[in-house]
C-alpha cells in the first residue's frame, strides 16, 4: 500500500482526486474521508428504471471522478469505481438477479472521439464489470454518427442527438444464452441507452436487455435540492 501511495504522490502531488486536499494518505485515488463517502454511496445504488442499475448517485464526489475518467486520461478509475461498488452487497445482489451469463456491451465512441480521448470509458467499465461479476465484453454496437456532447442538452435534445446513432456491429457474434447489458458512464434521460436498445431490436435482444452505468444523474429539481444540502455538507 505504501508503494501505491508513493506512486500516487509522485503523479498527482499527493492530492485527493475528489477534494484535492494534499498531504493525506491515498488509496491511491482518494483520501480517507472521500473513500468513506464513496463507500457510503455504493451502499445505496440507484434503479431509475426496473432494468437500469446505476452504481452511484450523482454527487460532487462521483461527478468529479467520472469527469476525470472521461476527460482526465485516468482510465484506471473505471476499475477502481466498479470494485468499490462491488465491495458492497447491494450491487452484487442486483447482478445475481440478472444471472450468470452476462454480455457487457459498451456504448461505443465515434472514431473521432476515440482518437481524441485515447480510450472508451464505457469499454473500460465493461471490462471492470466482467472482471468483478463474470461475463464477457461484447463490442456489439458501432456509432455511425458524430453528434454534440449530451451534457448540455435537454431531454428532447438528447433523444434527437442520438436517434439512429448506433448500429449492430456486423463483425460481432453475440454469445448464445447471454443477457445483454449495455454499459455507459452516466444515465440521465435514457436517450443514449434507448438508442442502443433500438439497435439491439434487430437482433431480438432488446426485450431482455439490461443497462448498467456508473452514475445516475437526477432531475433538475432533485439536483437543486441536493445543491442546497451539499452547500452545508461539502467543502469542495
Amino acid at each position: 500500500m505504501k508503494l501505491k501511495n508513493d506512486f500516487a504522490s509522485f503523479i498527482f502531488g499527493n492530492g485527493c482526486m475528489a477534494c484535492h486536499r494534499s498531504g493525506l494518505p491515498l488509496d491511491p485515488w482518494l483520501c480517507p474521508d472521500c473513500q468513506k463517502e464513496l463507500i457510503r454511496l455504493a451502499q445505496a445504488p440507484r434503479r431509475p428504471r426496473p432494468d437500469v442499475f446505476c452504481l452511484y448517485a450523482m454527487t460532487p464526489l462521483t461527478k468529479e471522478l467520472v469527469h476525470r475518467l472521461k476527460y482526465g486520461n485516468m482510465s484506471g478509475l473505471a476499475r477502481y469505481l466498479v470494485e468499490m461498488a462491488f465491495s458492497e452487497t447491494e450491487s452484487r445482489e442486483i447482478f445475481r438477479e440478472w444471472g450468470r451469463r452476462l454480455a457487457f456491451i459498451p456504448v461505443p465512441l465515434h472514431p473521432a472521439r476515440m482518437r481524441e480521448r485515447g480510450y472508451n470509458q464505457a469499454e473500460k467499465l465493461a471490462q471492470a464489470l466482467a472482471a468483478c461479476v463474470g461475463g464477457v465484453v461484447v463490442p456489439a454496437l458501432e456509432r455511425k454518427t458524430f453528434r454534440v456532447s449530451q451534457t448540455k442538452l435537454s431531454k428532447s435534445g438528447r433523444a434527437d442527438n442520438v436517434a439512429g446513432a448506433f448500429v449492430w456491429n456486423r463483425r460481432c457474434r453475440f454469445p448464445n444464452f447471454h443477457i445483454p447489458v449495455i454499459v455507459d458512464d452516466v444515465f440521465t434521460t435514457g436517450a443514449t441507452t434507448s438508442a442502443c436498445l433500438y439497435a439491439l431490436e434487430k437482433k431480438n435482444l432488446a426485450g431482455f436487455a439490461k443497462v448498467c452505468t456508473l452514475m445516475n444523474e437526477e432531475s433538475a429539481t432533485a439536483k437543486a435540492d441536493f445543491a442546497a444540502d451539499s452547500a452545508m455538507e461539502w467543502n469542495f
